[in-house]
């Protein structure tokens, strides 16, 4: 597991770019939980008759979802907290490693910080962390290109 934050100005770009960009659309999420004016709570399992014929998924994308997110933070006060399981398609962990079941970051803001924390779940035991090493680096790079500058957590 890795994890790292973000603070001062690079949650605004962070939160900026997460709520209203395009940049993790293509991430699935696994649970989503918003605490503002009430709490807001889903395991992102879409609706099976939102589906075309030949789709075949049982969550839904960050961009079916982050209007809705961005609807429930939007504001002058600040959500007690912000939480978000963000996952890779299962066709996209298999091309980092052949025994990733699941590569996720968990995105929680509370406190005035954003932290991330990553985790993988492998199809077959193994104490080799190559799986764990390789989403890690995804992620490195991830946050990298798209100029967001992270702290290790403390």
């Amino acid at each position: 597991m890795y994890g790292f934050c973000l603070k001062g100005e690079q949650i605004k770009l962070f939160m900026n770019e997460f709520l209203k960009g395009e940049t993790f659309d293509g991430f699935i999420v696994k649970h989503m939980e918003v605490f503002s004016v009430a709490k807001f709570e889903t395991d992102g399992r879409i609706n099976p008759d939102y589906l075309k014929e030949d789709e075949k998924r049982t969550h839904c994308f960050w961009r079916e979802l982050r209007p809705l997110a961005f609807g429930l933070i939007k504001g002058k006060i600040k959500p007690k907290v912000f939480k978000t399981v963000l996952a890779l398609s299962e066709d996209k962990a298999q091309i980092l490693s052949e025994n990733a079941a699941s590569m996720h970051i968990t995105v929680t803001f509370e406190n005035d910080r954003i932290i991330f924390l990553t985790g993988t779940s492998q199809k077959n035991f193994s104490l080799n962390k190559d799986t764990d090493a390789a989403w890690e680096g995804y992620i490195k790079k991830f946050f990298k290109v798209h100029g967001f500058i992270c702290e290790t957590l403390e």
